[in-house]
C-alpha cells in the first residue's frame, strides 16, 4: 500500500511537471507565431489572401510542434498510469 501511495505521488509530480512544460512550450510557440516576421509585414491583398489559410507549421519550427505533441502524449500516458493505479 505504501508503494502504491509513493507511486501515485511520483505520478502526480510528473503530471504537474509535464503540464507546466506543455504550458511553457505552448506559450513560446504562440509568442513565436505572433512575433514571426510574416506577421509583422503588411502584405498586400493578394499576398494576404494567399497566406490566409497557411497552417501554424509554416510559421513555427516543426521540431517544436513535434516536441509539444510528444509532451502531450507523455502527459496522457502519465494520466492513464495514474488512473490505472487508482483502479487497483
Amino acid at each position: 500500500m505504501a508503494a502504491d501511495n509513493q507511486k501515485e505521488k511520483e505520478l502526480r509530480e510528473q503530471i504537474l511537471s509535464k503540464r507546466q512544460q506543455i504550458e511553457f512550450d505552448r506559450n513560446n510557440l504562440e509568442a513565436e507565431q505572433e512575433l514571426s516576421p510574416e506577421n509583422r509585414e503588411i502584405p498586400d491583398v493578394a499576398e494576404e489572401a494567399k497566406n490566409f489559410d497557411d497552417s501554424t507549421e509554416n510559421v513555427v519550427d516543426t521540431a517544436d510542434l513535434k516536441a509539444l505533441k510528444s509532451a502531450e502524449n507523455e502527459l496522457n500516458d502519465l494520466l492513464k498510469q495514474l488512473e490505472d493505479l487508482r483502479k487497483t
